[in-house]
């Protein structure tokens, strides 16, 4: 991985432009004719469109004209508004542009790294995957210091928020996005625009020795990866919905069969026999699990920070809920007793998980992995 270069208010080379406007006008050109959409930015800070450089749109219900940028989520601005927008003599301000993603700019994704940390811990792990891959792909940094991301698609989506965290400024109780993408309806500030377009004062510079007019096409599992590989940085379980305590757990047992069961099952037997396929190990050995139906993809990963609990992603993974935290009881009562706690406390207890446990025996190791083939013959290295 090459060292991501941190953002300044001049730089050299292909970040740098003798005449701001002017190189903004010619990129703007660049990209249209590679097949990408754009709009205008303001030069203000606030990275918000350049709404008055916009054509106006009657609203009836404000009883006025708006200036949307929406229209360009569905058509590339037309080479007269790119010149009206960047080269016109009569308007000596500064402007800068975002390119827009979706299916308007070929099938565009843009995976946004929020802060440089995220984003060499993103790098790492796509590096260590997929090398030739990650030499591809257009990198830009971003003024905070981040990292934008570009690549095409087949399966381009809408945006969507791939890792986050708790947010200490709101403490603990919101997530904050650490990896996002920017698809169909989304867009990124790029290069050359004016670092005054950020509230920073920095510039975009392209990380990458290519831009942004070879976006590469890569297949949808090159894209699954991309976004498995974000995905595996999350931290972040949204509250658990408050429940009833089960009888069959009271309080202040600490040999009830959902702790034991806690302390000394492993995920494998758990999902396993109901269609989840491990992955593989990543990043701060974080296990990716795919769910039923699918292939090489994270779905979901298990012990993240050495929390020992199943965190999902995917809404497809019934019985479990996206983007929800899972400890091994839990997850054994959905998947073999429909949530029914009570119901899983007893299979456990008979199988000799708890101090009550039936014929006051456990369960040896030996006997719990009896019907599965090892990790280590699955190719886990």
């Amino acid at each position: 991985m090459s060292k991501l270069v941190k953002p300044a208010n001049q730089a050299t080379g292909q970040n740098s432009p003798t005449h701001p406007l002017a190189a903004v006008y010619s990129a703007a050109c660049a990209y249209r004719a590679a097949g990408l959409s754009l709009i205008p930015i303001s030069a203000d800070g606030t990275k918000m469109p350049a709404f008055k450089l916009l054509p106006p749109v009657w609203d009836e219900a404000k009883g006025r004209n708006v200036h949307p940028w929406k229209p360009y989520t569905h058509r590339p601005p037309t080479a007269e508004e790119l010149k009206f927008w960047f080269n016109d003599p009569r308007d000596h301000r500064l402007f800068g542009l975002a390119i827009l993603g979706g299916a308007v700019s070929g099938g565009l994704e843009i995976i946004d790294c929020d802060n440089a940390s995220v984003a060499a811990k993103w790098c790492k792990i796509v590096q260590q995957e997929a090398p030739s891959l990650f030499a591809s792909l257009v990198r830009v940094c971003s003024p905070r210091p981040g990292l934008h991301v570009y690549f095409r698609s087949t399966a381009c989506e809408g945006s969507q928020k791939l890792a986050r965290m708790p947010d200490p400024e709101s403490g603990f109780t919101r997530a904050k996005t650490l990896i996002e993408t920017k698809g169909e309806g989304g867009y990124c500030l790029a290069p050359p625009s004016p670092a005054q377009c950020h509230p920073s004062g920095r510039s975009y510079l392209f990380e990458s020795e290519i831009g942004l007019t070879v976006v590469p096409t890569i297949t949808t599992a090159e894209r699954e990866l991309l976004l498995s590989a974000a995905r595996q940085l999350n931290c972040w379980e949204q509250p658990a919905r408050s429940r009833p305590t089960p009888s069959s757990r009271p309080a202040g047992d600490s040999d009830r069969p959902g702790d034991d069961f806690n302390a000394r099952a492993d995920w494998d037997d758990i999902l396993t026999p109901h269609g989840w396929s491990w992955v593989g190990i990543g990043y701060d050995g974080v296990e990716s699990w795919c769910r039923p139906g699918k292939t090489c993809t994270t779905s979901a990963t298990t012990d993240y920070a050495g929390s020992d609990k199943l965190y999902v992603f995917t809404t497809n993974g019934d019985p479990f809920e996206a983007e929800t935290a899972y400890d091994k009881f839990s997850a054994y009562a959905l998947l073999n007793h429909g949530g029914n706690f009570s119901a899983a406390a007893a299979d456990l207890a008979s199988q000799g998980y708890g101090r009550h446990g039936k014929h006051g025996k456990v369960v040896g190791p030996l006997d719990r992995y009896s019907n599965f083939t090892p990790r280590s013959l699955r190719g886990r290295t």
